[in-house]
């Protein structure tokens, strides 16, 4: 079972790094489900617990970078929305946009 245990966790990691958190979900609720019918040793359990550990990481670093993404997206539709331009004769042209605001993400 410990090695069920492991494959859960590496495939979950697998998942959060390719994005797809539904699936990284899925995986940890199989460990979870796993873990409680065969409780690992503690040998093991260091080795979950550092596994864990990196899941957490990679789960935080996913999350800053959504984070960041839309902030960005978020910033590019505000200047969108007064772009300025400049024509042959070096004058200003404003062009106001009705870009809508997402509402989610």
């Amino acid at each position: 079972m410990s090695v069920s245990l492991v494959k859960h966790l590496s495939a979950a990691r697998a998942a959060i790094v390719a994005g797809n958190m539904e699936l990284a979900l899925d995986k940890i609720e199989r460990f979870s489900a796993a873990a409680d019918q065969s409780p690992p040793d503690e040998a093991l359990k260091q080795e979950l617990r550092a596994a864990i550990d990196e899941l957490h990481e990679l789960a935080e670093a996913s999350l800053r970078g959504t984070k960041a993404a839309i902030e960005q997206v978020h910033e590019i539709i505000q200047a969108a929305r007064t772009l300025q331009t400049y024509d042959d004769m070096g004058q200003r042209q404003i062009a106001s946009t009705v870009a809508a605001l997402p509402r989610r993400f």
